[in-house]
Parts: C-alpha cells; structure tokens; sequence
C-alpha cells in the first residue's frame, strides 16, 4: 500500500491510495462520492484489501469533492492554495480528477482500466464519459455502488426553496462565496445554484426520469455492475431503469446487498465479494494487458 500524488490539469493536487503487486492481473479506480475520500471511508479501504488479496490492483482516488472543505498546493504554483472541497466544488470540474488518474494509472503501464464509483462518483463518471476526454477509452468495466437520484433528493428536502432563496439572496448582495448548509453537506451559494441547474449533475434521474432524461447514462458503452444495498429503496426501487435506459448493446448486472446501507457498514465484505463476481460476469471491452511491476 503506497500514498501517491497526482495533479490534474488544472493543477489541483489529489492523492491516493494504491495497492498494487505484480501478482495482481487487474486494476481497479475507486472514485468515491460526496464528501467521500479514502481516510473517513472505511468500506473502500475494506473493499479495496479484500479485492488486493483477489487479484485486483487498485487506486482509491480523492477528488476535489473529497472532504468538505479543504485546499490543494501545487509545488510548482506559488499563488494561494485552490479552495477545494464539496464546498467549492464545481461539477463539470470532476472531469481533470477522473481523467488525470487515469492518465496516472496509465503512465504505470495499465491499458485496461476497471472504474469503482461510489454515491454521486457515478454521477461524475457517467458526465466523464460523455465528455471529448483525453483517458476515456481506457476504461474497461464500471462497477457502480448505491449510484443515486442526487437531484431529486436534494429537491424532496422540505427546506429546498428556502435554501434556494437563500442563495440567491446571498448572491444578489454581492456574496456569491457565502457558505449554506444543505442538510449533511454545505456549499457556497453561488456553487449550490449552478448545481441545481445543471443537467450535467442531473444525469440520473431515476425518480421522475423518463428514456430521453438518461441521454447521458445511455451513452455508456462499458459494460456495468450496479450495486445498492436493501435499505436504499430510492435506488433499489427503480433497478428497471438501469437496465431499461441503458445503450441497447450493454450489458448491465443489477445486485442488492441484503441488509446494507448507503455506505455497507458491516458488509463491506459481501460488496467486495460481489463486486468480483460481477466483474466476473462482465466481458473485457478492450484487452487488458498487466504493466510488468516490481516491488520495493
């Protein structure tokens, strides 16, 4: 296990954690959710060693939208460190972090590129792939865990209009870099009206969604394992929708996780053992080829 830095295009700097061995034939990107990042969440450092001791190399990947509030450095950028940080967070942004890991992957010799997302990470990836990305093309399946509805949720709030309004107050009197709080996460109020109004964000609308609102998600080629557990009925709920609303031509496998939550707190190990025989099940869409790895 290896702490590694990465900086993103526009200079951002990321780190992640990387279990890699040369007995290993695949590799895995873990792309957590809201918040999500690999210190606090315990399941993707327990999912990861359980996949490590299976034959999967991965990278557990912060974002940008790791950790509330935080900042990033870049050595070679002497000005004020970015605000970064879910707060600060602009959405189409996520583009460089996901492609800028796995530009890193790449640069090891990995040409075969299995994505792990987790929460709104599937958001991201599901925007990523739609955009002209430089890294894309190395992806090989996606393994998607409780992939949400985040919009319609934050719209079912009772206080939505009110923090709506709050925003735009803050904005029209000149502090667009105003912190709210919405309910478990916060932003500032200029990021949190540029979030409820794109459609890029509200790329899964399970709830009220029809075929022509999955555009984005249709146009996923890889093929999918989608993973929720049984206490995430507004995921579980709508299963026929992944399956439905996907490209005609991919193969999609749907799992629930019985008695699991939103972060599989005690079932860390049913996921991992799920997300391999998914995996499994899921044909390669491209070649996978394993860099030649040495240890130090």
């Amino acid at each position: 296990m290896e702490l590694v830095n990465m900086w993103t295009k526009d200079e951002v700097a990321l780190k992640g954690l990387l279990y890699e061995s040369p007995a290993n034939s695949e590799i895995c990107l873990f792309i957590p959710g809201c918040c999500g990042n690999f210190v606090d969440n315990d399941f993707m450092r327990i999912i990861s060693e359980i996949l490590y001791e299976n034959g999967y190399n991965v990278l557990c990947a912060n974002t940008r939208g790791s950790f509330m509030m935080n900042s990033s450095f870049h050595p070679y950028n002497l000005q004020r460190p970015k605000k970064i940080g879910v707060a600060y967070e602009k959405f189409e942004e996520c583009v460089y972090d996901i492609d800028g890991w796995l530009n890193y992957l790449k640069e090891l010799g990995y040409s075969a590129i299995n994505v792990i997302t987790h929460s709104s990470g599937a958001n991201k990836l599901i925007y990523y792939i739609n955009c002209n990305t430089e890294n894309k093309d190395l992806i090989n399946k996606i393994v998607m865990l409780s992939p949400p509805d985040f919009m319609n949720r934050i719209r079912c709030y009772n206080d939505f209009q009110d923090l709506v309004n709050k925003a735009i107050y803050n904005v029209s009197n000149g502090n667009p870099e105003k912190i709210i709080k919405i309910h478990f996460f916060h932003k500032t109020s200029q990021g949190f009206l540029d979030m409820i109004s794109s459609k890029n964000f509200d790329n899964l609308p399970l709830v009220h969604g029809e075929k022509q609102d999955f555009e984005q998600y249709s146009k996923i080629d890889k093929p999918i394992v989608i993973i929720c557990g049984s206490e995430e009925n507004y995921i579980k709920k709508y299963a026929d929708k992944f399956i439905k609303y996907a490209a005609p031509e991919n193969q999609v496998e749907f799992y629930v996780i019985n008695k699991a939550d939103h972060i599989y707190f005690g079932k860390e190990h049913v996921v991992a053992y799920q997300i391999i025989i998914g995996l499994s099940k899921l044909r390669n869409s491209i070649s996978c080829q394993t860099p030649k790895l040495t240890l130090s």
